[in-house]
């Protein structure tokens, strides 16, 4: 058995984290895959490996830090479906829901086939050639001039409408919780099959997001009269988005497995993370 583990060596208990995961895993002989950087940092015994080690040698990837984390993890990851556990090191965290005392118990569950896991819908994502994936949303941003930019929807060849906005995001259930949600949008339980178009300050009162069947294709066009845009995919890839230019955004073929406490429903989690009051009533 070998378990990858991917940090955010910023976070401020990254390191003695690590440490501890190391010396748990260590009683249980199973061999811990970390990357160069990471054992460089600690200067561990362990030695480090590349990136494409963890992802084909790996049974199980351990994800510490935030969401930015575990996205990154994801992409790591690909169409391989290597399992992903998510700890949180502070934030908000949708996405890495074990806490750091939970790990052990989460790992012992893992090991013993008693886990729980939830395949999440991954956005496939093509621009100028290039294929990105995108777990939480693909998002088109205003440019440089930081003027309003004009975007064409269509689904399959047909029309869907133009937009005059700061920008858009094109979100899966996943990412319904991240910048699709601090844009209004609504949230949609993350292993459902769709996908949420999101309006940014639009200069439209009708103007609201737009859930679509998993199985439409959706191309954005940025009009030719424009500013240009910056396309930004999971928050860690960055293109520039010239007027004329089209995306092109449908369901991947492949999902993320993602390791999920087995105790806690996603309506708890959702509780937790927006602050909701209130309790049910007693003969509920």
């Amino acid at each position: 058995m070998k378990i990858g583990i991917i940090g955010n060596l910023k976070k401020r208990a990254a390191s003695e984290t690590i440490n501890k995961l190391l010396s748990y895993l260590e009683q249980k002989e199973i061999e811990p895959l970390l990357e160069t950087e990471t054992a460089n940092f600690l200067k561990c015994r362990h030695k480090g490996v590349t990136q494409s080690e963890i992802v084909n040698l790996a049974q199980l990837i351990i994800a510490l830090g935030g969401d930015g984390t575990l996205l990154r993890a994801a992409r790591m990851v690909g169409t391989k479906e290597t399992p992903i556990m998510g700890v949180n090191l502070g934030g908000l965290g949708f996405l890495t829901e074990f806490s750091v005392e939970e790990v052990k118990q989460a790992l012992d569950d893992f090991l013993s086939g008693k886990h729980r896991e939830e395949p999440r819908m991954v956005l496939s994502v093509q621009f100028r050639g290039e294929d990105f994936f995108a777990l939480n949303d693909c998002s088109i941003n205003m440019g440089p001039s930081c003027r309003v930019i004009e975007t064409i929807i269509y689904t399959d060849s047909s029309y869907v409408t133009r937009f005059v906005a700061d920008g858009l995001v094109i979100a899966t259930p996943t990412g319904s919780t991240a910048y699709s949600l601090a844009a209004g949008g609504p949230i949609i339980f993350p292993t459902m099959a769709a996908i949420l178009i999101t309006p940014l300050c639009p200069h439209a009162l009708a103007a609201r997001p737009l859930v679509l069947p998993a199985e439409e294709s959706i191309t954005v066009e940025l009009e030719r009269n424009s500013e240009p845009a910056i396309l930004i995919v999971d928050g860690q890839e960055r293109r520039e988005f010239r007027p004329g230019e089209k995306i092109t955004c449908r369901k991947a073929t492949h999902k993320v497995r993602l390791v999920v406490p087995k105790n806690k429903s996603y309506y708890e989690i959702l509780r937790s993370k927006m602050k909701w009051s209130g309790k049910p009533s007693e003969s509920f």
